[in-house]
C-alpha cells in the first residue's frame, strides 16, 4: 500500500493474493476465447473454478473480519460475505454435480438448487446491509437520503421487472424463473451497496473494495438476463459471465484487508458520498431507468416490460423532481444565511479597517522575504509620510544601522517558525531626518488566509525612552555639577576587579566662608568651576565624582603617578583667582592620594581619606 497526498491510501498490486488472480484471470480469459478444449471441458472448467473461488472469498472475507481493526458493524458485514461465500460454493458444486450427471449436456442448464442458494446468498448479504448502522443525521438529511435512495432503488426495482418479464423466459422454465430471481437478488444487493457506500456515508466496505462487488453485480445481472433463454449461443459468453463476477469478488475482501492494515496508520475514507450534499449516483439511476426502457422498446416493442419500465421511470422522475425541490428549498435558505453571514463579514471589515485607520500603534505585515507588504496610516503619525512612501521597502533600510544586527538576531526564529514571537526595539528614520524609537512585537501568521507574512505591531517610545536615559543618567550623576555621583563611583571601583588602581579625594577649604559670606548661589558657582577644573585635570580614562558637599574624587586607573600629577594640575589650576558672579575668588583644596587593589575600596578610600585630612592639616599650619 501506499499513502496519498491527501491522506488516503493507493493500492499497490504486487500482492501475493491479487497478483496470482490477476494471472488466473487472464489465463481463464485466454482459454475460452482461444477455445481450447471441447465443450463440455470448458463446462466443468467453469463449475470446477467457481467453488473454488467462491472458497476463496470466504476465507478471505473470514480474515478480514478476524482483524482487529474493524467495528463490530463491519465485521458483520464480512461475516455474511464470508457465510455467503460457503452458500454460493454449495450452489456452484450442485451445478457441478449435475453437469457430471448429464454426460450429454452441451449447453448451460442452471440447476434450481443453485440458483435458489444463489437468491439466498445475495440476499443474506443485502440483509446485513440494510441493517448496518448509518450515520446521525438532520431531518432535512434524512429526508434527502430517503430521497436519494428511493431513486437507486426505482433503477434496480425497473432492472428487476425487466429481469422478470424479458422475451424467452417462459421458455426457459423453473430454470429461468429461479434465475431471473436471482438477477434481481443481485441487482437488489447492489442498489443498497450503492446506498450505503455512495449516500449514506456509512459503509463497512471502503470504496477500493466495493468496485469489485458493484462491477460483479452488473456482470451478474446481465448474465441472468441473457443465459437461462436462447439469445446466447455457445459456452464462452456464458462462462464468462459465470467466472467473472467469482473473481471479482474474491477481490474484494482482500482489497477491504490491504486498506485497512494500512489504515492503521493514517485515515482510510470509508465512502465517496461521506459528509455531501451532493451525489450524481440518483440521476445515474435515471439514466439506467430511461436506458432500460428505450431497450425493452428496442426489443420487445411495448408490452408488459415497457409498461412496467416506463412505470419505474414516471416514479423515478417524480422522485428527481421531488428532490430537485427540496434541493431548491435548502438552497434558498443557504442563499439567505450566505446573504447574513457576507454582510456580518463586510461589517467585520469595516470595524477593523477603522480600528486600524485610527489605531495609535503601527500595524505592518512584512513578507518572509523581509519586504514590507502593509502598513496602517498610524506610521504617518509616527515616522511621518504616507503608507504608499515605505510600503515595498526591505524593513532593514528602515531601521538604523545600529539597531540592525539585533533586529536580525530577533526577528530570526520568528520567520522562520510559523506562529513564533518576538518583542524588540528599534529606531526608525522619521521623515524629518531624525530618528523615532519604536517598541516592537512581532508574530509569524504566515499561515492565516489573508496575512501569509509576519505581523508587527509597534508603538512610539521615544519620549518613553528619553525618559528612561534621564531617569539612568540621573541615578548616576551630580545634579549640580554633571558629574559622577557617589553610587557610580562606588559602582565603578567595585567593576575594576582586582586591577590596581589609584583614588584622589579632593575637599575644598575655606568653601563654608564663602558660602557664609557670598551665598549659596555663589557657591554653587563654585563648586561648578571646580568640577570644571578637576575634569580638564583628568584624563580621558579618569572617572570624576562629586562624593557630596564640597567633596570630590577622582578613579585613575593608570596608578599613582598619574594620580599624583592629576592632583598637581588642579592645585595649579585652583591657585589662580577665577572670576565667579563679577568677583576675583581664589579657592584652595585638600587632595589625598592612594593606591592599592580595587576589590578593597573601603580600605582604598579610607586611606585616601587619611591622606586628605593630612594634607588639610598641612594647610592650616602653613596659612596661620
Amino acid at each position: 500500500m501506499e499513502r496519498g497526498a491527501d491522506g488516503g491510501v493507493r493500492m499497490r498490486w504486487q500482492d501475493r493474493v491479487l497478483t496470482p488472480l490477476a494471472v488466473l484471470s487472464a489465463a481463464v480469459l485466454g482459454c475460452y476465447l482461444l477455445g481450447l478444449g471441447t465443450v463440455r471441458q470448458q463446462m466443468l472448467l467453469c463449475w470446477t473454478l467457481a467453488p473454488i473461488l467462491d472458497l476463496s472469498m470466504s476465507w478471505l472475507s473470514r480474515q478480514v473480519w478476524r482483524s482487529p481493526d474493524g467495528d463490530p458493524a463491519s465485521r458483520r458485514f464480512w461475516r455474511a460475505m464470508g457465510a455467503a461465500g460457503l452458500i454460493f460454493a454449495v450452489g456452484d458444486l450442485t451445478q457441478l454435480g449435475y453437469v457430471l450427471a448429464t454426460p450429454d449436456l452441451d449447453r448451460f442448464v442452471f440447476h434450481p438448487a443453485q440458483s435458489l442458494l444463489g437468491v439466498a446468498g445475495v440476499l443474506l448479504v443485502g440483509g446485513v446491509t440494510v441493517c448496518h448502522p448509518g450515520r446521525a443525521w438532520s431531518r432535512g438529511a434524512r429526508i434527502r437520503m430517503a430521497l436519494d435512495a428511493a431513486i437507486v432503488h426505482t433503477a434496480a426495482g425497473v432492472l428487476g421487472w425487466s429481469l422478470l418479464t424479458r422475451p424467452g423466459l417462459d421458455q426457459a422454465g423453473a430454470t429461468g424463473y429461479f434465475s431471473a430471481l436471482f438477477g434481481c437478488g443481485v441487482v437488489l444487493c447492489g442498489g443498497l451497496l450503492a446506498v450505503k457506500i455512495g449516500l449514506s456515508g456509512s459503509s463497512p466496505i471502503v470504496m477500493p473494495a466495493a468496485v469489485p462487488i458493484i462491477a460483479s453485480t452488473s456482470v451478474q445481472a446481465l448474465g441472468n438476463a441473457l443465459l437461462p433463454t436462447d439469445s446466447v449461443a455457445g459456452v464462452t459468453l456464458p462462462a464468462l459471465l459465470v467466472l467473472g463476477p467469482c473473481l471479482l469478488m474474491v477481490a474484494t475482501p482482500r482489497i477491504q484487508l490491504l486498506q485497512t492494515r494500512a489504515g492503521r496508520g493514517g485515515r482510510v475514507r470509508r465512502g465517496a458520498g461521506a459528509g455531501r450534499r451532493y451525489s450524481s449516483l440518483p440521476y445515474l439511476g435515471t439514466v439506467v431507468c430511461a436506458g432500460t426502457l428505450v431497450v425493452v422498446l428496442a426489443v420487445e416493442g411495448l408490452g408488459l416490460s415497457a409498461w412496467g419500465a416506463l412505470t419505474g421511470l414516471l416514479i423515478n422522475v417524480a422522485l428527481v423532481v421531488a428532490r430537485q425541490m427540496l434541493a431548491l428549498a435548502e438552497n434558498n435558505t443557504l442563499l439567505g444565511r450566505l446573504d447574513e453571514s457576507l454582510a456580518e463579514i463586510r461589517r467585520r471589515e469595516r470595524r477593523q479597517e477603522a480600528l486600524l485607520r485610527h489605531a495609535s500603534d503601527i500595524t505592518a505585515i512584512v513578507g518572509t522575504d523581509g519586504v514590507l507588504r502593509y502598513l496602517n496610516p498610524a506610521v504617518e503619525r509616527i515616522v511621518g509620510g504616507p503608507p504608499g512612501e515605505y510600503l515595498n521597502r526591505r524593513l532593514l533600510d528602515l531601521i538604523s544601522p545600529a539597531d540592525a544586527p539585533c533586529v536580525v538576531a530577533a526577528t530570526a526564529p520568528v520567520f522562520a517558525t510559523p506562529g513564533a514571537k518576538a518583542a524588540f526595539e528599534m529606531r526608525v528614520r522619521h521623515a524629518d531626518g531624525g530618528w523615532r524609537w519604536l517598541a516592537a512585537v512581532a508574530v509569524n501568521l504566515v499561515d492565516e488566509p489573508g496575512i501569509g507574512g509576519v505581523v508587527i505591531n509597534a508603538r512610539d517610545m521615544t519620549e518613553e525612552r528619553e525618559l528612561r536615559e534621564l531617569l539612568r543618567y540621573q541615578a548616576g550623576h551630580d545634579e549640580l555639577t554633571g558629574l559622577a555621583n557617589r553610587r557610580q563611583f562606588t559602582d565603578r571601583v567595585g567593576a575594576s576587579g582586582t586591577a590596581e588602581v589609584a583614588v584622589l579625594l579632593v575637599d575644598l577649604n575655606g568653601f563654608k566662608q564663602i558660602n557664609d559670606t557670598y551665598g549659596h548661589a555663589t557657591g554653587d558657582t563654585v563648586l561648578r568651576h571646580v568640577a570644571r577644573q578637576l575634569s580638564a585635570c583628568s584624563g580621558p580614562g579618569d572617572l570624576v565624582a562629586r562624593l557630596g558637599g564640597d567633596e570630590f574624587a577622582v578613579l585613575v586607573p593608570a596608578g599613582v603617578a598619574e594620580a599624583d600629577r592629576i592632583a598637581d594640575r588642579l592645585r595649579a589650576a585652583l591657585a589662580a583667582p577665577a572670576a565667579i558672579d563679577g568677583r576675583q575668588l581664589t579657592v584652595g583644596a585638600s587632595i589625598g592620594v592612594a593606591a592599592g587593589p580595587a576589590d578593597r575600596p573601603d580600605s582604598l578610600l579610607h586611606r585616601a581619606d587619611l591622606r586628605m585630612y593630612a594634607d588639610k592639616q598641612r594647610c592650616r599650619e602653613l596659612s596661620s
